[in-house]
């Protein structure tokens, strides 16, 4: 089957988010994250040349469990599946910070990223940005409703000075709308469902850029199944949608050169 780019009609194409001799840093919540989330962002990067850091500031010790974990064994688990993913995509350093997973909702767990005084964590964000000194950082949005990826979104937000290109990797309402349609089907009880799907995923005149992954959909997928402990949210969906997701990055820009 021959994927067909989705790419709004206002957004930028790019190849990648960074090129050779340039500094990629990546920051996200969770193990996973920078798979699911930034996996074909990452390999386009390091295809072009770029080096890649990823930063994690959880080992999400509070995420779903098919093996029967303990939060402690979980956290364990994840963290080897996140340096298996990043080794897939080619990443050259992974970063991890000592907080815990926040869980999607509910009372905020001791020690968990948004438990943590924000300053604090926005100085953690700091001193990883000031040593790998990067040119170019990705974030999630946190338009998927998850307060973690909000907070790390802020704090990176707040590390970022002007000389850095930022690019917050997002999903355009349309597709989550097709993908909630899909998951009230074979996961109903998902707590995503709560959400108003009009605000479900970002608008989609906010995409400013758009990356053509097709080229590294193989070593974002074999990276996804890097995450045994953890269903993929790409799981059960038609081929049509699954690769409008994978083969397909939208981005907004912060603040470009």
């Amino acid at each position: 089957m021959t994927t067909v780019l989705d790419t709004p009609l206002h957004a930028t194409l790019l190849t990648a988010v960074a090129t050779a001799g340039q500094r990629l840093l990546v920051t996200v919540a969770h193990p996973d994250d920078e798979t699911f989330g930034c996996g074909s962002i990452i390999a386009t990067a390091v295809a072009a040349g770029a080096t890649v850091t990823v930063l994690c500031a959880t080992l999400g010790d509070r995420g779903e469990s098919h093996l029967g974990l303990t939060p402690p064994q979980l956290a364990r688990q994840r963290l080897r599946e996140l340096h298996l993913a990043a080794d897939v995509l080619g990443v050259d350093e992974v970063i991890t910070l000592a907080y815990g997973d926040s869980d999607f909702g509910g009372d905020l767990p001791a020690g968990s990223l948004c438990a943590a005084d924000e300053q604090t964590v926005i100085a953690d964000v700091c001193a990883v940005v000031e040593s790998v000194r990067p040119d170019v950082v990705v974030t999630l949005d946190g338009c998927d409703g998850h307060r973690d990826h909000v907070r790390m979104r802020d704090a990176t937000r707040a590390a970022c000075h002007d000389g850095i290109v930022l690019y917050e990797a997002t999903l355009p309402n349309r597709l989550m709308r097709r993908w909630l349609d899909e998951q009230r089907m074979t996961n109903p009880d998902a707590a995503y469902h709560s959400i108003d799907p009009s605000e479900f995923g970002r608008p989609d005149h906010e995409v400013t850029h758009v990356i053509d992954a097709r080229a590294v959909l193989a070593t974002r997928e074999l990276a996804i199944a890097m995450h045994v402990s953890q269903s993929s949210p790409f799981d059960g969906l038609n081929t049509e949608l699954r690769e409008a997701f994978l083969a397909t990055d939208h981005l907004v820009a912060r603040n470009p050169r």
